[in-house]
């Protein structure tokens, strides 16, 4: 139970990074010092509910604690609309409190409270404690409140002889206490007698009696019913009837809880004790004949307490009672908490105990689920943001983790540090799941033309989130109130993933693959017909303009004034498509060197488009590299074509490779240029007749940059030796010019050949998944764009913290329009999850018509897969259909077993019998 610490103060909210302080601070701040002047123009629900660092309670039973916060303050805040039945951690709520705290007047405002909101006060209890038991165990009992808040409660009807979860009465704690005044207050005046019998029956001890009866024997009843086995008075009271059938479950009187009003309890199966009802007391017993005999009288499954908020459901899956569970689970009708499997799986490899086995109730669930989907949301998340799945691939094994997936959990589900399941998986796991997504029927022959194939994706799509209108007459499970996700995303990580790349080529993810591509072609096509605009009139500007320097014709100021109006246009497009992709994914844009590339070429067009009248030479350099980078831009944006994105791949990693290499081998590289400039530098000139001669006319060598670049040069081959001074140092110089030949021309330049032989093979050797790499990369990144919040979270964020007055959403987002985005997405709205191909009609692709699209956007029809991928289809059929034939087998040898022991048996029996004749 709660008991401050001495000295325990409040802890006052800063935040160094606000403007003004936050308003939880100034309602925390104004309830200590009784300020209520105006308190509702700062109090909402929300601050209402927070709970504060330095209490970890919300402001009202901080105002209940605190000894300096008056009555009328707490009075305030229970009518701005503060709950007066909020429960902290340890169950106590603002009675609890306010008895601890004892004052009466402070006590007696709770208690007005709690009667004006219909609340009967012996239903507040903190761990089967009233509010009495609060007051005489951790109240002050030196205060002149004590005995006065003593006959507060008792006159306001609380329950004098319940029991805590001690089975320990109030009056036997104070005669525990030694508190002769509480014992006799609650003596005399008690509604109903004191009944020690039935503490007896709760088990204390007989010296706890004796000692109230010798401290005040005349105030006890006259006589106390010994014919009354239960030792408990009024019987006929409903209350009596209840602490009878609750103490039966706690202390597991199984026979006596049956017999109980001769098995009849029909009207007390819903009753609660404060903290549980009858039947949540049961489930956490582990008393199946009780919980079984509490269901066949009526008793509520989905009903729960204030105090206890799990249903009996999630306490038996807690517990792992699978008896119980299996018990509950069949006669349950409505929606299962999402927290019962997810305790189940948490708790997989736990060991089994007698009546104890949370693998056999995840079984049952699950079988349940499998027939009904509707019962529970498969992907729903606890606190962590962890849905089921997320657990099962950590604490669970194969076996979990394909029922939990055939069920339809999702592969692509975020826990709060975005982490996804398949991040946890093992590969063969999820190569058996890919195998299980390919569905088709058993019975029919493959060779047939109208054999289909079904594909289910549900498992790699991200769980939607529903949107929920107010104030639309839609339901919040209409399909066009969900939000569009990232489809690839999974695919994008397996991209990603060394473990998990292989598995691109399976028939369910390039298939999934190749109907993405034909959603978003379009896109591509869009953006290269821009970019091609841009790259001719860019070119075009060029020579018959800015790099242009002699008199222009009258065609070529008509191409100048046309090239000129298609380049602002295209260059405005270009731009807008740069800032679009730095405020979807600002880290990830930077990281990319192609970006500074697009950059650059971006700033270089604008200074060809704005600036007027550079000089000759910076229109030269400009118009060079402008065309340059251009030309570069053309070509990665090519590859991003299905077709020649394996070229890109191998002109990308032969170019890493070969800038890699030779920054290692720089070293050399200069170290022989510094050499060269110091052996073959000219020898000092000589000044005759205002003229310059040297000895040598080459000076290729005469600083150290020059030498560098002379250096860079001769890798090529180009050595020109001829030119070359050797006369000077005949012995060295043309050791270290060997030396270079052979470590620089020979060596290095062949490996340099032959790594890029090496790649080259290794890239054509794996053209078909790089291809597939390249194509999910893209298409996640295109989804993203479609798909991302245009204001990021952190900045709306930041504006929040700066100035807490200003009513920012943290959870605005701004996305491109719907009917855009929706073209970039094939679920819902142009498959149900779901994908129908026929081999044997060369792979079509079977696409549902839509009411709302005629025609799909334009490709109803000829879609096919290509013929490696149907290839893999067929021989993952023939396997599945050898692999039921070998479990089909299986099963008909061990029936032909069983059916061969038993004649055994038989023979034997026959064989002892006419022994013993």
């Amino acid at each position: 139970m709660y008991s401050k610490m001495e000295g325990e103060k409040a802890v006052a909210l800063k935040r160094t990074d606000s403007i003004c302080p936050p308003p939880e601070e100034v309602l925390l701040q104004r309830v200590l010092k009784n300020n209520t002047e105006d308190l509702d123009l700062i109090v909402n629900e929300a601050l209402l509910k927070y709970i504060y660092d330095g209490y970890s309670k919300p402001i009202l039973l901080v105002a209940c604690i605190e000894e300096a916060v008056e009555p009328l303050t707490i009075q305030a805040l229970i009518d701005l609309g503060a709950d007066i039945r909020f429960s902290d951690e340890n169950q106590w709520e603002a009675l609890h409190f306010a008895a601890k705290r004892t004052n009466y007047s402070v006590l007696k405002v709770v208690i007005d409270n709690l009667k004006a909101r219909h609340f009967d006060i012996n239903d507040v209890l903190a761990q089967s404690s009233n509010a009495l038991h609060i007051l005489i165990r951790y109240g002050e009992s030196q205060s002149i409140d004590f005995i006065k808040c003593a006959k507060l409660l008792i006159q306001e009807g609380i329950n004098v002889n319940s029991g805590d979860s001690k089975f320990i009465s109030p009056i036997l704690w104070a005669a525990k206490n030694g508190s002769k005044d509480v014992i006799k207050v609650i003596l005399e005046n008690s509604p109903v007698p004191v009944d020690l019998d039935s503490h007896k029956l709760r088990g204390q001890t007989a010296r706890d009696i004796i000692t109230i009866k010798n401290l005040y024997e005349g105030y006890l009843p006259e006589k106390i019913d010994n014919n009354n086995q239960n030792g408990i008075v009024n019987k006929g009271s409903t209350r009596i009837d209840a602490e009878i059938l609750f103490n039966y479950v706690k202390l597991r009187k199984e026979n006596e809880f049956l017999n109980y009003n001769n098995g009849d309890i029909r009207d007390f199966a819903n009753i609660e004790d404060g903290s549980d009802t009858l039947l949540q007391m049961a489930c956490d017993k582990g008393s199946k004949i009780i919980v079984e005999h509490l269901l066949n009288n009526g008793a509520d499954q989905s009903r729960v307490t204030n105090k206890n908020k799990k249903t009996p459901l999630e306490i038996t899956a807690d517990h792992g009672f699978h008896e119980i569970f299996s018990l509950l689970l069949n006669r349950l009708d409505n929606e299962i908490p999402m927290s019962v499997l997810i305790s189940l799986v948490k708790c997989y490899d736990y060991e089994i105990f007698p009546g104890i086995d949370r693998k056999l109730c995840c079984k049952y669930l699950l079988d349940k689920l499998k027939s009904n989907r509707d019962i529970l949301n498969i992907n729903g998340v606890d606190e962590s943001m962890n849905s089921p799945l997320h657990y099962a691939v950590r604490y669970g094994d194969v076996n979990i983790i394909n029922d939990l997936l055939q069920t339809g959990a999702s592969l692509g589900s975020k826990n709060k540090y975005g982490i996804m399941p398949i991040q946890d998986m093992e590969p063969e796991a999820l190569n058996k799941h890919l195998d299980n997504c390919v569905q088709f029927d058993f019975k029919g022959k493959k060779d047939k033309e109208d054999f289909s194939i079904t594909f289910d994706y549900r498992t790699l799509i991200p769980p939607t989130t529903k949107i929920s209108r107010p104030d639309s007459e839609l339901g919040i499970n209409s399909s066009d109130n969900q939000e569009l996700v990232l489809e690839t995303e999974v695919i994008s990580y397996m991209s990603t993933a060394s473990e998990f790349k292989h598995l691109l080529t399976h028939p369910v993810i390039v298939s999934f693959l190749f109907m993405k591509w034909h959603r978003i072609r379009w896109l591509f096509y869009t953006n290269l017909a821009f970019y091609i605009a841009f790259f001719v009139s860019l070119v075009t500007y060029v020579f018959s303009y800015y790099a242009n320097f002699e008199e222009l014709t009258s065609f070529e100021v008509f191409l100048k004034f046309v090239s000129w109006i298609t380049l602002l246009i295209t260059f405005f497009v270009l731009l807008f498509r740069e800032l679009f992709q730095i405020a979807i994914l600002p880290k990830k844009y930077f990281r990319n060197f192609e970006n500074y590339l697009e950059m650059t070429l971006i700033i270089i067009a604008g200074w060809i488009l704005f600036v007027g009248s550079p000089s000759i030479d910076t229109r030269k350099q400009l118009s060079s590299l402008s065309i340059l980078l251009a030309a570069f831009e053309l070509v990665l944006m090519l590859g991003q074509h299905p077709k020649l994105s394996t070229n890109v791949v191998m002109l990308r990693t032969v170019s890493y490779d070969f800038f890699k290499f030779l920054l290692w081998y720089s070293i050399l590289i200069v170290a022989f240029a510094l050499s060269f400039n110091i052996l073959f530098s000219a020898e000092p000139k000589i000044i005759v007749a205002n003229q310059t001669e040297s000895e040598s006319d080459d000076d290729s060598f005469e600083n150290p940059g020059k030498s560098v670049f002379k250096t860079i040069v001769m890798l090529t081959g180009e050595f020109e030796a001829s030119d070359i001074n050797f006369e000077a140092f005949p012995f060295v110089s043309k050791l270290i010019f060997v030396l270079f030949i052979f470590m620089i021309a020979i060596i290095l330049l062949n490996l340099l050949n032959g790594l890029a032989v090496s790649d080259t093979q290794t890239i054509r050797k794996d053209a078909e998944l790089l291809g597939h790499i390249s194509r999910a990369q893209h298409i996640f990144y295109v989804e993203t764009m479609m798909l991302g919040n245009i204001l990021p979270k952190s900045l709306v964020t930041k504006l929040n913290d700066l100035c807490c007055c200003l009513p920012f959403d943290t959870n605005l987002r701004c996305t491109i329009s719907k009917p855009l985005a929706e073209k970039v997405c094939l679920f819902p709205h142009l498959f149900n999850y779901e994908m129908t191909v026929y081999p044997n009609r060369y792979g079509q692709i079977y696409i549902p018509m839509n009411k709302k699209q005629k025609c799909c956007h334009g490709y109803c029809y000829n879609i096919y897969l290509d013929k490696e991928t149907i290839l893999r289809i067929n021989a993952l059929v023939q396997f599945k259909k050898e692999q039921l034939q070998s479990k089909v087998d299986i099963e008909m040898y061990k029936s032909e077993i069983v059916i061969i022991k038993n004649k055994l048996d038989d023979l034997l029996n026959k064989l002892q019998s006419k022994q013993l004749q």
